[in-house]
């Protein structure tokens, strides 16, 4: 007997099949190969057509039926996941009015202020544990405004998955969890919210009666059994949004407990057992799916809209045809973390939630033709994505949840392991990957639906990590590329808070800030460097007199320091650091002056810092007469027609 399973997003419908009785995935796949096309009829719309998933979910379950050879009589339960907060409106013959608005749709976001506004902070917060937002409802207001024909005609909203639980059981409904993504549900009384309703004038009739998550929510008709080629009276059994489903699918379902993926957005989703309301409302708050068990069990979410939609851009539109991502992977192996200076900002999917709803498009920074190639272009795009997670998890910690683990599945960006490490590094907590889906998570969680499996626990008791990805133990470099990306994210937010001088001016303050605490670290580093070369150096003469006619063993120990000493490389490191932030300063000054020994270069470095002729005595551990000295004659060398300080910071 078989549990099946399918997971409605916006860029496929994904499919699997599982055993009832051990939960081993029988067949999985994805329908269309190629991803859904999202219309975009103005700049920040996003629209899908309702009948395309029901004709993809379709074909998808015919295939699976002609791949599998498996009796329809033998699926004992029908789970769906579907793409969250979508308005699907239909009319009294429950005919489609007009295209679906999705998630990623950002017109309604001027609506959703507004709401707020008059709401009021304390009964978003206390009651809906949102702001209205950008949601389902804020979505049918603008239709209200913007098309009253449409809006006259509406007998029901929907969401997504609604629609293909109605296309299969001929039943309108919902559930709980759904009503709270569109931001209908009062949590503080348990009910849909009234004062949300007159707030739009909308008619608590619009609404969809709601079932419980895990139950029969209807069977499927002779129609369906038509177009699917599933058997007739089939029952639907389980029903949740994409994140909270994708939690569930990890057992992610207590607090402290947290979920990422990163598909075509970026989500991260924790579970809290009280009501938790970010002030700045960069994050929401919905029923789980034991919240009808618990009603203490909330999964805050975190979305980024421009996640693996950014990275799939970059796939199709710079990759050479035929590339697969397993092959970008292998080219950005021979990258650095930090991309060599290339930095990518992936907002370019409308507006953000987490950066308080501004849209400030995608951005790429400090690309040079001569020096980055596709894998600079490849490992820049996935690492932006990836500090875009941190950016969003640093927010979560910020309101109080704690991030020790992070489970998620090896089905997206995730398979990445530079994406999963960057992430691991930065947080530093460990991430879990667990080989499990969407669609294998709604197939078990349909066989908690008709009682198959005694309760949830039950039904996920295989769930076990494949996979664990651990920090990299050399986190400086990853903090140094993230503090560039985010300086780049706070200039542009200031940015579009401000007319173009302000933004300009308060761009060159913050780079001058900046260098002057880089150009501190360095000299700090150069320092530390100095000292331990020399402390090395001391010691090895020590040593060496103290060995003179010892044992072997001594004597390789007088080898292993002398190795210890590295001091060319760790120089060319320190020249690495330095030419990421002074503009390949190094590179430039050693390729017209060839012959300058390493005494000049660190003279030139502590010069293009700014440092008076007394640090640099104190720093090299000379006499201010001696640095003159070895300022003049390295002014000669370099034959400059105007002062050093001023060549060096010219150069």
């Amino acid at each position: 007997m078989y549990l099946l399973g399918y997971d409605i997003g916006s860029s496929s419908i994904k499919i699997a099949l599982i055993k009832a009785s051990d939960k081993s995935v029988v067949w999985q796949s994805n329908y269309p190969e190629q991803e859904m096309d999202i219309i975009s009829r103005q700049t920040g719309w996003a629209e899908q057509s309702p009948e395309v998933w029901w004709q993809d979910f379709c074909v998808a379950t015919n295939r699976m039926l002609e791949q599998t050879k498996i009796n329809p009589e033998e699926v004992l339960g029908i789970g769906l996941s579907y793409q969250m907060h979508g308005l699907v409106l239909l009319d009294k013959d429950r005919q489609v009015l007009r295209p679906a608005i999705i998630w990623c749709d950002s017109r309604s976001v001027g609506i959703g202020e507004e709401a707020y506004e008059a709401l009021g902070k304390n009964y978003c917060e206390n009651h809906l544990l949102n702001a209205p937002g950008n949601f389902t409802a804020s979505k049918l207001k603008w239709v209200k405004d913007n098309e009253p024909d449409v809006f006259h005609k509406i007998d029901k909203i929907i969401l997504p998955g609604d629609f293909i639980a109605m296309k299969l059981t001929g039943e309108i409904n919902t559930t709980i969890s759904g009503l709270s993504e569109g931001i209908f549900w009062d949590f503080k009384e348990k009910k849909i919210s009234r004062a949300l309703l007159d707030h739009f004038g909308f008619d608590q009739e619009v609404l969809a009666p709601d079932v419980p998550t895990f139950s029969i929510q209807g069977k499927l008709t002779k129609n369906a059994v038509v177009r699917t080629g599933l058997a007739k009276g089939t029952p639907l059994s389980y029903r949740a949004g994409d994140q909270p489903n994708n939690a569930l699918s990890l057992q992610v379902l207590h607090p402290g407990q947290i979920a990422a993926t990163s598909g075509t957005s970026g989500v991260v989703y924790g579970i809290v057992d009280h009501p938790v309301f970010d002030q700045k409302t960069r994050v929401n708050a919905f029923a789980h799916v034991n919240y009808e068990v618990a009603w203490n069990r909330i999964g805050i979410l975190l979305c980024l809209n421009g996640a693996g939609i950014e990275y799939s851009w970059i796939k199709h539109q710079i990759a050479r045809d035929g590339h697969s991502y397993q092959d970008m992977e292998r080219m950005i192996g021979s990258v650095p973390v930090g991309s060599e200076g290339v930095c990518f900002l992936p907002f370019g999917n409308g507006a953000e939630r987490m950066l308080e709803n501004k849209n400030i498009g995608a951005h790429i920074h400090n690309l040079q033709f001569t020096r980055h190639s596709r894998g600079h272009l490849y490992r820049a795009a996935l690492e932006g994505v990836a500090f875009a997670f941190v950016y969003g998890i640093k927010i979560l910690k910020e309101i109080g949840l704690n991030v020790d683990v992070i489970r998620v599945a090896n089905d997206n960006m995730f398979q990445s392991k530079t994406f999963a490490t960057t992430i691991a590094t930065l947080i530093n907590c460990e991430i879990e990957v667990v080989n499990t889906n969407g669609a294998i998570g709604a197939a078990k969680a349909s066989g908690i639906g008709i009682g198959y499996y005694a309760n949830i626990d039950e039904g996920f008791s295989d769930v076990e990590p494949a996979q664990i990805i651990r920090p990299d133990h050399n986190r400086s470099n990853y903090e140094k590329a993230y503090s560039y990306w985010l300086s780049q994210l706070e200039i542009l937010m200031a940015g579009s808070e401000s007319n173009l001088s302000s933004h300009q001016e308060e761009k060159s303050g913050f780079f001058k800030k900046e260098m002057h605490r880089l150009n501190k670290e360095l000299a700090a580093k150069e320092l530390a460097l100095m000292e331990q070369q020399n402390f090395l150096s001391d010691l090895e003469k020590r040593m060496a007199s103290v060995l003179d006619g010892k044992e072997t063993d001594w004597k390789s120990l007088l080898s292993d320091l002398k190795n210890r000493t590295r001091k060319k490389e760790q120089w060319d490191s320190f020249e690495d650091h330095f030419d990421i932030i002074h503009d390949d300063f190094f590179k430039k000054l050693k390729f017209a002056y060839p012959n300058l020994s390493v005494p000049e270069l660190k003279i030139c470095t502590f010069i293009r810092m700014g440092l008076s002729t007394k640090e640099i005595a104190q720093k090299l551990n000379l006499s201010t007469r001696g640095v003159e000295t070895r300022r003049y004659r390295l002014g000669k060398k370099l034959n400059s027609q105007e002062s050093l300080s001023q060549f060096i910071a010219n150069f």
